[in-house]
């Protein structure tokens, strides 16, 4: 990590706010995320802020895992004006020598433009996409939209 970041899974650190405003805000897989969604995403993560020199929020990242078959990297990003510095590149690299991570054998993520990020960490397209199933909820996806409207008002 240069002297510039600092990457922590304390929590208390985290600055749901600004969380929340990226991903509900400018985030392609996120638009629309209630606070109470992102609250219990991070209750149910282990998650990974990166912080500036002012000890500001400027990254995050976090995994569902089972700490030994299975991780699921999801909800990966560097604010704006911090990116460019090779941010989202130490965050991955951090997050994937984590120790606790250490006897995972499956990785998962999902991204639509990082692809070439992610390669460099040994991520690639599933060789047996024909053997991967999904279920999406999306009723649930329409309650969380109808609330952010809502709490919007």
């Amino acid at each position: 990590m240069s002297d510039d970041y600092v990457i922590s899974t304390n929590k208390t650190r985290l600055d749901v706010a600004v969380i929340h405003d990226f991903l509900s805000n400018r985030s392609y897989w996120g638009k629309g995320r209630t606070i109470e969604a992102v609250r219990k995403t991070i209750d149910h993560s282990l998650c990974f802020g990166a912080y500036n020199k002012d000890n500001r929020l400027v990254g995050f990242a976090r995994v569902v895992s089972d700490l030994t078959i299975f991780a699921y990297l999801m909800d990966v990003f560097v604010l704006e004006e911090h990116r460019g510095r090779g941010l989202g590149k130490q965050l991955v690299d951090h997050i994937v020598n984590y120790p606790a991570f250490q006897d995972i054998r499956f990785w998962r993520l999902d991204t639509d433009d990082a692809h070439e990020l992610y390669r460099k960490y040994g991520f690639k397209e599933p060789a047996f996409p024909e053997k991967i199933m999904k279920k999406r909820n999306t009723a649930n996806e329409a309650v969380q939209r109808i609330g952010h409207k809502a709490a919007s008002r």
